[in-house]
């Protein structure tokens, strides 16, 4: 029993450090945040080649890159590959639940987005991978919104003034900006985020980013 409160504590604090994504290169969009998995028995973790392919009285056995493993509740499941071309999937994981139905795994995810060229479009309804990470961005006056094509033109007295949208282009504090596209061939994001603050020079927002991957 002693080791549960230990591993839930590890946790909390894995994921709170990881809310916030790290600075990324100019030619990539990166996406940092906690991530928590569920896969039934026979099935992969999406995006990956970590398949849970059994249950016995030791833990659950996965096959990991064609290589048997047993897994038991608290132990390690980490994964950094291309699901697909262009793109470059890490996943520090740790077993939060095995039974012969699933395995669930809880942790954090980095997705590295090469070469992104941010264009309006339908977000795919069954893209092949999906995950969904938490954002926060401060963008400069006169800059875009990473992963959009939405521009921060400056602080008004209707609001924070935005560039790139359809319609009315002022947000007060808590209002939502909305954004759906492709940021390559095989790559799609929907995000919905709110208005934090803004002054002169900097908005700052916070959110929810989706991010769709598909095999071309």
């Amino acid at each position: 029993m002693r080791g549960k409160p230990l591993l839930a504590c590890g946790v909390v604090l894995m994921l709170l450090a990881a809310c916030l994504p790290g600075p990324s290169p100019t030619d990539s969009l990166q996406y940092n945040g906690p991530f928590e998995q569920s896969v039934a028995l026979g099935q992969a973790i999406p995006g990956t080649d970590i398949r849970y392919v059994e249950y016995t009285d030791e833990g659950a056995v996965v096959l990991i890159n064609d290589q048997r493993a047993i897994k038991k509740v608290g132990d390690s499941l980490d994964w950094q590959g291309s699901p697909v071309p262009g793109v470059e999937l890490s996943l520090t994981q740790r077993v939060l639940l095995v039974n012969p139905q699933r395995l669930q795994t809880v942790g954090t995810v980095k997705i590295t987005i090469r070469e992104p060229a941010p264009t309006s479009a339908q977000f795919p309804d069954q893209p092949t991978y999906r995950y969904r990470v938490a954002v926060t961005y401060t963008v400069r006056r006169g800059a875009t919104i990473p992963g959009t094509t939405i521009t921060y033109v400056g602080k008004s007295a209707a609001g924070a003034e935005l560039g790139g949208v359809s319609g009315y282009p002022y947000r007060k504090l808590g209002d939502s900006i909305s954004w759906e596209g492709r940021l390559r061939s095989n790559a799609y994001l929907d995000t919905t985020l709110r208005v934090a603050a803004y002054t002169e020079g900097f908005l700052q927002v916070v959110g929810l980013a989706v991010i769709g991957l598909t095999e071309e």
